[in-house]
């Protein structure tokens, strides 16, 4: 375990575990007496370096251990505002807090002071980090305004990387905070030593009218009597107009059409108005009740905020179930209209024009059929909404195929082909022709225009299938006319997107580069069909004529999509282009026609799907469903000739009808409550003329279409939601065909919001007969809940479905009347802030009184710690190593001067020859005189040594040859013992 006693501060350093530094300080006085001994051999220099060495080696190890860090004090505060962007902020209450806030942070900031802007509407956003340079504050995305979460920028604002500075949130805001907890974020702020400015932003509405809600039976018996509660908050005695509508349309209150509002007169408090009305035909009808306020010299008597004038709800209603069919033409729809109706199923026909446009629209019908439809007919918005109305509510969808229908149709990449039982890319084993595509941009000068050039170009691709080939040429000043994305195969087309994302859009002098580049692609391009579309706003200079005609004679079409041009003659211009090539040009000169240029590019794209049609010598389709509802009693089915290729789901869909090399004709399966179907061949006598002299053509398609219908409700299953706070309830009271408590029902749901998204409903029994279920945080708007249950009956098990809507007909925001003032009072009690005048200069931001200045802390252990190792080094050192100073000097003499070290060399090894000579004559005893050799060597000049005249004519008296080598023996022994002595000595030193 760690020894700890709190940080303690020496100086700029912090030791996190002071403990060590106490053990460190024993064990240094410990090993100091135990050196005493050890050291006593060296010298006086070695033995005190050694015992510091020592002494010091064990404080940095045991600071290291202490946790050791660099403070650095903060000297700046980081000014943090925390921006009310919410709707029920007025906009020229938001400006003047900018520029207060801009005002204030010229006064007397220092050099370390910063600022940052935080704004807060359903979701906290970061404008701007702190930054000495931020002298503007920007509102660039605010993101959903409908609602308002002021503790997510309180949070945002704690969480912010400022580390070297005194935090200070400065909070503008009404105080009026529909989610989270404001209070719950200002502790979290007090416990971080953070205090909260607040900046109150004062209203008060005294005149004004609030439609609280529409209250309306959440399902109903067509023709059935029910009745409408409007009911209205006012401030005041006030007069206006009460306006119920029924799906768009004005209700007659009057009962003889004399009466389209009728005038209400309002007095403080909570009104409430019941109107009676006949629930219209079968499926989803939405109400609505609007006040009109009078108006006084063209103001609003009485009323300040329109918005909250609206209230809503939807009622669905019971009755025979009723389809949709959706057909350009009634040539191709009249034979399967005709047979529905036969079959006792209520049809309505309608163009793509009049098709349903909402969620709620699309409800109110149990099946919808696409007959031969293109995708460009339908807006992104209406395919997403028609997705949702299968998964989401339970309704059933129907395409046909034809020319133009499914892949061929452009609805490759589309929300509705995931709702489709087959995949609409052509199967990896059909050997079909590949179509090409070239898309040219130019510059596009409008608001948007490159967002809406990018968002087409993104759809076309999107339209085309893996196998398909694409190309982007553009113009861009830097680098002249090029492949931005050179023609190939789609794949999965992430890699174009990427190119698309990337274009630049320059502004071309001529078409005729670019123009003549994509021909050079495509001629080369192993494609059946080959197009080309071009987006510009018309004014380089148009390409040749012979050009031209090399794209007629490869067949090779132009589209030209002409944006905003500067003149009817660069209208003319595109025009011609693509008139000459056999393709089409369109206008787009206006915003609305703006936001359709994705559906245009989606119909062009359909130019090279061409291939996805099989057509040729007939055939009959393949039974291979087995026993399923949507092929009872049908053995056999009359030949088609010819269809759309598509894929199968790999065994999630149930094909029910096989074609050419086993490709898929009809399949069906169920997506989310609803079901889906496809047939790919046609329902007129181009590809199924056949089909439609057959007997069992009637019973083909009543059993298919009443296969996918939303199934039958029960009257005895009633709902109603209720919204409560932040969240709606869902209750559902359940009877069986007997009027008894229908208990033990599964109920399956979803809920689809007016923002787009969807999610699953829990729905649990809380009684019996009785169950609910909770839907969090539904958005303003309304939300579709789509319900299908099965409970075991007596009969067999009890299946049916049932729908309700959550109303919330305005943002919470607009329910307010004045701010909070009480809340902001109370959060700059809890963090220690203070209250903020209107006057800038009356208000200190950067002042430093209250704020806890932060320390930053730095790790430095390491650095101790290759600290100790070196003092290690130098004691190991010290006590292994014996020093020779004069060794060294010389060593380091000869290294400075080379030429002087070859000199004494020299003399060296003249001393060491005359040493050996000497040696050498005087073991000559018996010679009779010295030679002229060896007085050379004499050290003193003119003496000569005396030597014993010896006399030849005697012999040498020798020792004898055993005493000598026993004398040899003594002094190599006595040396031996000598040296060993030497060893012991010095091996016990350094053990020492």
């Amino acid at each position: 375990m760690t020894p700890t006693l709190g940080a303690l501060v020496v100086g700029p350093v912090q030791f996190d575990s002071p403990g060590w530094l106490a053990v460190g300080a024993v064990l240094a006085a410990l090993s100091v007496l135990m050196a005493v001994r050890s050291i006593a051999g060296l010298g006086p220099v070695a033995r005190w370096v050694s015992l510091g060495a020592r002494v010091l080696l064990l404080l940095l190890l045991f600071a290291t251990l202490a946790e050791p860090q660099l403070r650095r004090v903060g000297k700046g505060v980081a000014i943090l505002n925390v921006l009310d962007a919410s709707q029920s902020v007025p906009a020229d209450l938001q400006n003047r807090v900018d520029r207060f806030l801009e005002h204030a942070r010229e006064l007397d900031p220092r050099e370390d002071d910063r600022m940052g802007t935080i704004t807060v509407g359903r979701t906290a956003i970061v404008q701007q980090l702190p930054s000495k340079t931020n002298k503007v504050v920007e509102r660039q995305n605010v993101g959903a305004a409908d609602a308002t979460n002021l503790a997510s920028g309180v949070r945002m604002a704690l969480a912010l990387p400022v580390d070297d500075a005194a935090r200070r949130i400065v909070l503008a805001t009404d105080g009026n905070e529909t989610e989270d907890s404001l209070i719950s974020a200002a502790e979290a702020a007090r416990a971080a030593g953070v205090p909260i400015d607040v900046l109150p932003l004062r209203f008060r509405y005294d005149s004004e009218v609030l439609v609280d809600r529409l209250v309306a039976p959440a399902t109903a018996r067509q023709g059935e009597t029910m009745s409408l509660r409007a009911v209205i908050q006012s401030t005041k005695a006030v007069s206006g107009k009460l306006v119920i509508t029924l799906n768009g349309q004005p209700i007659d209150l009057s009962g003889n059409g004399s009466m389209l509002g009728m005038d209400i007169d309002l007095k403080p408090g909570s009104n409430v108005f019941t109107v009676p009305v006949i629930a219209p035909r079968h499926g989803a009808q939405e109400f609505r009740a609007i006040f009109e306020p009078h108006l006084s010299g063209g103001r609003p008597e009485g009323d300040t905020v329109l918005e909250n004038n609206v209230a809503s709800a939807v009622t669905f209603v019971s009755g025979e179930g009723r389809v949709l069919v959706i057909s350009s033409s009634e040539k191709e729809s009249t034979e399967l209209v005709a047979v529905l109706n036969k079959s006792g199923i209520r049809t309505e026909e309608v163009t793509p024009e009049a098709a349903p446009r909402t969620l709620t629209e699309w409800s109110a019908f149990d099946a919808v059929v696409l007959v031969n439809q293109p995708a460009f007919n339908f807006s992104l918005a209406q395919q997403e909404e028609l997705k949702r109305y299968v998964q989401d509510s339970g309704g059933g969808l129907v395409m046909t195929g034809g020319p133009d229908a499914l892949g061929a149709g452009g609805w490759i990449g589309s929300p509705v082909e995931d709702a489709l039982p087959v995949r609409l890319d052509p199967p990896q084993k059909r050997q079909l022709p590949k179509g090409a595509l070239v898309i040219i941009t130019h510059s596009v000068e409008m608001p948007n225009g490159v967002y809406y050039g990018k968002q087409t170009a993104i759809a076309a691709i999107s339209a085309l299938s893996r196998l398909d080939l694409a190309g982007l040429i553009e113009y861009n000043p830097m680098y002249s006319t090029d492949w931005a994305y050179p023609l190939r195969e789609v794949g999965d087309g992430s890699a174009i997107k990427r190119a698309v994302n990337n274009l630049v859009f320059g502004d071309m002098p001529d078409f005729t580069p670019v123009v003549r580049l994509a021909y050079q692609g495509l001629v080369k391009a192993n494609a059946g069909q080959k197009h080309v579309i071009i987006i510009s706003d018309g004014d380089p200079q148009p390409p040749p004529v012979s050009l031209l005609q090399d794209y007629v004679n490869a067949k090779i079409t132009i589209s030209t999509v002409g944006v905003f041009p500067h003149s009817g003659m660069d209208t003319r211009k595109m025009s011609d282009m693509a008139k000459f090539t056999g393709g089409r040009h369109y206008d787009v000169n206006t915003q609305q026609a703006l936001a359709t240029l994705p559906q245009i590019f989606t119909k062009e794209a359909q130019t090279v799907k061409r291939p996805l049609i099989w057509e040729g010598d007939p055939f009959s389709p393949t039974i291979a469903g087995g026993v399923l509802d949507t092929l009872r009693g049908v053995k056999s089915v009359p030949p088609v000739h010819g269809y759309v290729v598509a894929a199968d789901r790999e065994g999630l869909s149930q094909v029910t009808l096989r074609g050419k090399e086993n490709d898929a004709i009809g399949a069906q399966w169920q997506f989310g409550l609803g079901r889906s179907i496809v047939f790919a061949s046609d329902v007129s006598t181009r590809w199924a003329g056949d089909w439609v002299s057959w007997p069992g053509f009637k019973s083909f398609w009543e059993q298919q279409i009443r296969w996918a219908m939303r199934p039958s409700g029960s009257p005895n299953v009633r709902v109603t939601t209720e919204v409560q706070g932040a969240n709606a309830r869902i209750f559902i009271d359940a009877l069986d065909t007997k009027g008894e408590r229908l208990n033990f029902a599964a109920f399956r749901g979803r809920i689809a919001m007016p923002d787009g998204t969807s999610q699953s409903v829990d729905i649990r029994q809380v009684g019996p007969g009785r169950y609910e279920g909770v839907v969090k945080n539904p958005p303003p708007g309304t939300s579709i809940v789509g319900l299908v249950y099965a409970a075991p009956g007596d009969n067999g098990q009890i299946e049916g479905s049932v729908q309700a809507a959550i109303n919330r007909p305005f943002a919470d925001e607009f329910r307010v009347l004045e701010d909070n003032f009480a809340l902001l009072e109370q959060v700059r009690s809890i963090t220690g802030g203070r209250l903020l005048t209107d006057d800038p200069t009356k208000n200190d931001l950067w002042s430093r009184e209250g704020l806890k200045m932060p320390v930053a802390l730095r790790p430095i252990w390491s650095w101790l710690a290759l600290a100790a190792a070196a003092v290690f080094l130098v004691d190991v050192g010290v006590r292994r190593v014996r020093i020779d100073l004069l060794a060294m000097a010389r060593a380091l003499q000869r290294f400075v001067s080379p030429h002087k070290n070859k000199q004494s060399q020299q003399i060296d090894r003249l001393q060491a020859a005359r040493e050996a000579a000497r040696q050498t004559m005087a073991s000559r005893s018996g010679e009779p005189e010295t030679s002229s050799a060896a007085v050379k060597f004499e050290a003193e000049p003119g003496t000569r040594p005396t030597a014993p005249i010896v006399d030849v004519s005697r012999p040498a008296e020798t020792k004898p040859a055993a005493a000598q080598q026993a004398q040899e023996k003594k002094d190599a022994s006595e040396g031996m013992s000598a040296l060993l002595k030497a060893k012991k000595r010095a091996r016990d030193e350094m053990n020492e």
